[in-house]
Formats: structure tokens, sequence, C-alpha cells
């Protein structure tokens, strides 16, 4: 079997990373140094910047679809190696917040909303959050796969788990693949349908976030909820 290539070069990057930390490295040699561990004999310096220079950026490069990072020479094993990331950075952060127990923060909420769609980016999907009456978090969970066109057939089960969580007040949002945080005629239209269908239940929907890259929109503050 072929040995490391400048194992030398690795040990010095491991010895880098446990004196200075992970932000010290310019972004290829971050990616360089995971993929030591998916790739041990080979010198990743290199593929490293090729990922770089296609993708654009350190976090393109970990939120490509794996189709795309297997096209640009990765095997399959490497790629789902570094699609992980994303998913162990999101479950990392979910927990840490749903640990608190005081009542939620609503200007940390679209924050703590964008957070949860780490890694997510290339599927729609509709996420639920309820609160109880002292606006504690008592459910926060993806509560279906696709737009809201789809998610209309699961109002039934979002009552459901209002009614199950006795919730006092709830929160939904949704992202958008394309990157364009507005809200389509369709949107509004099945915000409107739950809002009105939790209310016979006597629970209040206090907004609906749209998610699109780094933008959270709320439709509350933007005076579309209503």
């Amino acid at each position: 079997m072929q040995k490391a290539d400048h194992s030398g070069h690795r040990a010095r990057m491991r010895e880098k990373y446990l004196k200075s930390g992970f932000d010290v490295f310019a972004p290829h040699e971050k990616l360089e140094l995971m993929l030591y561990y998916a790739i041990p004999y080979r010198n990743t310096n290199d593929l490293a910047k090729r990922l770089i220079e296609r993708f654009g950026t350190f976090s393109a490069v970990l939120d490509a679809p794996i189709e795309m990072l297997i096209d640009a020479g990765l095997t399959e094993n490497q790629a789902v190696y570094l699609k992980l990331f994303p998913d162990v950075v999101r479950t990392y952060y979910c927990e840490k917040i749903d640990d608190n127990d005081g009542p939620i923060d609503y200007d940390a909420l679209p924050d703590m909303i964008r957070h949860r769609f780490i890694g997510l980016e290339h599927e729609e999907r509709v996420l639920l959050i309820l609160c109880d009456t002292k606006g504690r978090m008592c459910f926060s969970g993806f509560v279906t796969e696709g737009n809201l066109e789809t998610a209309r057939l699961s109002v039934r089960k979002i009552v459901r788990l209002a009614m199950h969580y006795g919730a006092f007040t709830a929160f939904i949002a949704h992202n958008h693949p394309s990157g364009v945080a507005l809200p389509s005629a369709q949107d509004l239209r099945t915000t409107r349908e739950l809002r009105d269908a939790l209310s016979l239940v006597d629970v209040r929907l206090l907004d609906h976030f749209i998610v699109a890259g780094n933008e959270c929109v709320s439709l509350a503050q933007s005076g579309m909820l209503d």
C-alpha cells in the first residue's frame, strides 16, 4: 500500500491545530486537515485547493450536494464524510438551544431558526415550534419535507402535535432553496389556513419565517401574517 505523502506536513498541521486552533488556517487548509481522516494515503492539499476553487468558499464545499462533490473528484465515502459536518453542526447547535428551559427570546428566534436549516438548504422543509403558556419551547421539529403546498396536507398533523404538547403559541418556518426569502401567494394562503386551523384549538400562530441562505424573513414583522 502506498505510504502517506508529506507525512511530516500532516504532523505539522495537526500540531498547529492543537496549539492554535482551527481559525488560524486558510480555507483550503481547514478542508485539507479535515480530509486527512477520509483520505489517509494521499496529499490532500491540492484536492482541497481544487474544491475551494470550484465551489468558492469553505462552507460552499460542505453545502454542495454529494453528486457535485463526487463530480469534483471525491469518492462517495469521502463526499459523505464532508456532508456529515453540516449535520453535526446543526445537531450540536439545536441540542444546546433545546436545553434552555427559559422562555424563547423572540429577538433571537430568526437566528435560531436559520441555524436549524444548516446543511438542509437544498431541500424545502417545514419547521414547527410550539411553546407553552410561559413561552417555553415544548416542541421543535420538521413536520414535513417539501413546500407549503405539501404542508397543506399536514394541517391535521400540526394541529394534533399542538394539542398533544398542550401548546399555547406556535411558529412555523420553511426554507426556499432558490435563495429568495420572499413569500409566494401560496405561502400566504397556507399560512392563513394553518393559523385558522390552530385557532380552533386555541393555539395562536405568532409568526411564519422564510429562510433563504443567511436571510430569515418574518411575515409578522413584514405585516403579511394577517
